[in-house]
């Protein structure tokens, strides 16, 4: 179709992972909530020194993690990546303006999905050198808001 065209176009990514899927089942990495809650991280774990004066709780913000524990999110997306993902998902569920309104920090938005998206980049790459033949891609992952949407007036 005339979106697949343009997309090949403009990035060649997409001929690569269309060629990759012709060979073979591409394997994704798995729930990053999940992973996170065997860490038992506390309200400190979330603020780092960063935000160590924020004024409200932010426990629970595990986007905001790719900033102040990023040993962590390393950590799960190399053990993805080592048990054989093919692709992994930015840490991003919640990395929309809308989402992190919740915690006052909808001004990190942009940084939070740039950033997450150089660690993933940082560990495929890592494990591409490791094994040319097979490439490492990443995903950006998109959550629901936590807001519903309404044309009431």
């Amino acid at each position: 179709n005339s979106f697949e065209k343009k997309m090949s176009e403009t990035n060649p990514i997409f001929d690569e992972l269309r060629e990759a899927l012709s060979e073979r089942i591409l394997v994704i990495d798995g729930a990053m909530g999940t992973s996170l809650q065997r860490y038992k991280l506390t309200e400190e774990d979330y603020r780092g020194s960063e935000f160590k004066d924020h004024p409200t709780s932010l426990k629970g913000n595990n986007d905001l993690l790719t900033i102040t524990r990023t040993d962590i999110l390393r950590e799960i997306h190399e053990g993805y990546l080592e048990a054989g993902a093919d692709i992994i998902e930015t840490n991003t569920f919640s990395g929309t303006s809308i989402a992190q309104a919740d915690y006052q920090l909808e001004h990190l938005a942009y940084r939070l999905n740039f950033e997450s998206a150089k660690l993933c980049k940082e560990a495929c790459k890592k494990y591409t050198e490791k094994d040319p033949l097979k490439k490492r891609y990443v995903a950006g992952a998109v959550g629901p808001t936590n807001r519903t949407l309404s044309i009431s007036p």
